[in-house]
């Protein structure tokens, strides 16, 4: 009796639970998107990409002013010697002008005379053979370049250039001394010149 008992309580509790839970049906629908969470950390940097197209050229710049040259203001000569050995401690006096438009170099004496007070820059450039030269540039009996050469066999060259600044009247010259054992065979031939490049208020 006591297990006929148990077995219909046992029964009627399966009963019970049954019509409480039901069965298992399918899948609901997906909820809603969530939020939207905090942004992460920055990645690594790529590398480079190629380099692009060139662009097209810009339109041209604004015209400059335009500044009349003070022609009156020029003063530049250049001279040639070419010949017999120069006497030496003289200025020297050149065989050829090739520039001395405005006559501020003295072909006779072979002195550049300042007319115009300024900036000038002188150079010269002597070639030589078969003799040794010494060159200095004087400023108002002031040597301010000296440069020498020997040459035994073949031609040599000297060159040097300088700015002075000079007051008007300051003279400037070219003085060579020459030593040739065979003053037949020796040859010099110099090239001076000075031209202004700044002038003083």
């Amino acid at each position: 009796m006591t297990d006929v008992l148990t077995l219909a309580l046992s029964v009627l509790m399966v009963n019970v639970f049954s019509n409480q839970v039901g069965c298992l049906g399918p899948p609901g629908p997906p909820g809603p998107p969530g939020p939207r969470g905090p942004p992460g950390y920055p990645g690594i940097p790529g590398l480079p990409g190629a380099r692009g197209i060139s662009g097209p050229p810009g339109p041209p710049g604004l015209a400059g002013i335009s500044v009349r040259c003070p022609c009156g203001e020029k003063s530049a000569f250049t001279m040639r010697f070419g010949g017999r050995i120069p006497p030496p401690s003289k200025p020297v006096v050149f065989t050829d002008a090739l520039y001395n438009d405005q006559r501020d170099f003295n072909e006779e004496r072979g002195v550049f005379t300042c007319r115009k007070p300024g900036n000038y820059h002188f150079s010269f450039d002597v070639e030589l053979h078969h003799c040794k030269v010494k060159v200095g540039l004087i400023n108002n009996h002031t040597q301010v370049l000296e440069r020498r050469q020997l040459s035994r066999n073949g031609y040599d060259n000297i060159f040097s250039s300088l700015v002075l600044s000079l007051a008007k009247g300051d003279e400037v010259w070219l003085e060579a001394e020459v030593e040739a054992e065979e003053p037949d065979q020796a040859q010099v031939i110099i090239h001076f010149s000075g031209f202004l490049t700044f002038i003083k208020a």
